[in-house]
């Protein structure tokens, strides 16, 4: 009986591993590694009913991301944010466990591990049994987690518990590697924006390597931002470029933009075109602009008391790629449509107006606009006609020409 238990046992061993090195690698994502994970223990004969991984990530808001997978429905995406640490939810639960002390919890499921791991009464609650939980040490000596529990009324099998011990080492660097696609997928847009990194992740690494596109294109500019600069401290110039940048840049992510680059107090977007019709990247443009403004008006006086922005919008073709010398490249945009963008924003303060549109972005968008008048943008020969937004009632003046900027 113990002999033929022992080869089970082993035989199921070399099926996790064989299934762990020719399709468990390349699995897309955490979650289908999870779920072809607990599909595979479950064909042999593990009674998961509930199966967790909780990986450490590098991403500005999220100090960790968890898969939930439950037996029968889809698998739960979680994010926790930075500082989880002091909270009553990590404090005193079995991941806090398992990542400081570096050790397995393997445990039966009753009163005393209510009192000891307050989560797993919850668990109790929804008819889990036995609760296992196992640190996964990446290669950076982190340590992240997995769980795996159990409804079955007598739990995990002491060789189940064995197969899970033995599977640790060998899981835990095919995590890091899929973990790690999404991980530095993340982090590379969260500093180049979603686009570039897309193309980035894709091969577009050579200098040179650029194509021409034709984008809607906006700059937003916080006014006066050298006079802050005198008068405050920079601490307080941390946070007003910051509550600066949150006007900006949640209305060109959430109306389909990509953020380009900070240049110090100014944020220069693009919305590509798709196809041959501009419009809707000039009205989505617009829409961020106009979203960019609006909560500016609606931010706290000590906010409005200090920012003031300035946006410019430009319809127009530009060079999008690396560029940069030896191995330090910009993704970026570039040409002169992109330089006519950074001189119209100029004029704003000396219009008058928040928001200022060349004569080819406001020929693609639906709102009423008027012609400001024509104005020379400094570096370029011809002057260009500048347009703003009508507001409310407006009777717009007639045009002007000057040879300002």
């Amino acid at each position: 009986m113990t002999k033929d238990l022992d080869f089970s046992l082993a035989d199921r061993k070399a099926e996790l591993l064989r299934w762990l090195s020719e399709d468990g690698r390349f699995a897309p994502d955490t979650a289908g590694l999870l779920e072809m994970l607990c599909e595979k223990l479950t064909v042999l004969g593990a009674p998961i009913a509930r199966a967790t991984v909780h990986v450490r990530t590098l991403h500005p808001e999220f100090r960790g991301i968890s898969r939930i997978w439950r037996r029968g429905q889809s698998t739960e995406f979680r994010t926790s944010r930075h500082g989880i640490e002091s909270t009553s939810d990590y404090q005193n639960s079995p991941l806090q466990y398992v990542i400081e002390t570096g050790q397995w919890l393997d445990t039966v499921l009753s009163e005393a591990t209510d009192r000891r791991f307050p989560i797993l009464a919850t668990l109790r609650a929804q008819g889990i049994t036995h609760y296992v939980m196992a640190p996964l040490i990446f290669s950076n000596r982190i340590v992240n987690a997995i769980s795996w529990g159990s409804d079955a009324p007598s739990g995990f099998r002491e060789a189940d518990v064995e197969l899970f011990r033995y599977l640790v080492p060998t899981f835990a660097p095919v995590l890091e590697v899929t973990a790690g696609r999404r991980i530095y997928g993340e982090l590379l847009a969260t500093y180049v924006g979603r686009d570039p990194c897309a193309r980035i992740m894709a091969g577009a690494v050579q200098r040179g390597n650029v194509h021409h596109i034709k984008a809607a294109m906006l700059l937003a500019d916080l006014r006066g931002f050298s006079r802050l600069t005198d008068e405050l401290p920079e601490q307080r110039i941390i946070e007003l470029l910051n509550a600066f940048f949150d006007l900006v840049v949640p209305g060109v992510i959430g109306s389909g933009g990509d953020i380009l680059k900070y240049i110090g107090d100014a944020v220069i977007a693009i919305f590509p075109v798709t196809g041959d019709d501009p419009a809707l990247a000039c009205e989505s443009a617009l829409v961020a602009a106009q979203t960019t403004l609006a909560a500016l008006q609606a931010s706290p006086p000590e906010v409005q008391q200090h920012i003031s922005i300035d946006i410019a919008l430009h319809y127009g073709d530009a060079a999008y790629g690396n560029i940069g010398s030896g191995n330090r490249l910009d993704f970026t945009a570039v040409g002169r449509d992109i330089n006519i963008l950074s001189r119209l924003e100029l004029l704003c303060k000396d219009v008058g107006r928040p928001l200022l549109m060349t004569g080819a972005f406001a020929a693609e968008v639906a709102a009423p606009v008027f012609e400001i008048g024509h104005f020379e943008l400094r570096g370029f020969r011809q002057h260009k006609s500048l347009y703003g937004l009508c507001q409310g009632g407006e009777v717009p003046a007639a045009p002007t020409w000057t040879d300002g900027a």
